[in-house]
């Protein structure tokens, strides 16, 4: 189950990261956890990377566990990346 997550974010993290390099934003880099409010508000570029994924689950507890993380992924963070790569356009 473990590594399914594991996969499931090196995937994420890597379509995000598709598409030449975008400038350094405001705030990039920090380690400060994030609110699901914060994550949904974010810019796509910074939204599915694997270090705002990791501060989302540090910002919340129910995240923690690979139950709730699954779940999450399943609700909220695949819908989300449906929304903001609607399939054939292009990023």
């Amino acid at each position: 189950m473990r590594s399914l997550c594991v996969a499931i974010l090196m995937a994420v993290g890597l379509l995000a990261g598709c598409g030449g390099a975008a400038a350094p934003k405001a705030g990039a880099g920090s380690t400060a956890p994030l609110t699901v409010a914060d994550w949904k508000v974010l810019p796509v570029d910074q939204k599915y990377t694997l270090d705002t994924l990791e501060r989302l689950k540090q910002g919340d507890p129910s995240l923690q566990t690979a139950e709730g993380w699954e779940a999450f992924q399943k609700t909220v963070v695949m819908p989300a990346r449906k929304k903001d790569f609607p399939a054939g356009k292009s990023r």
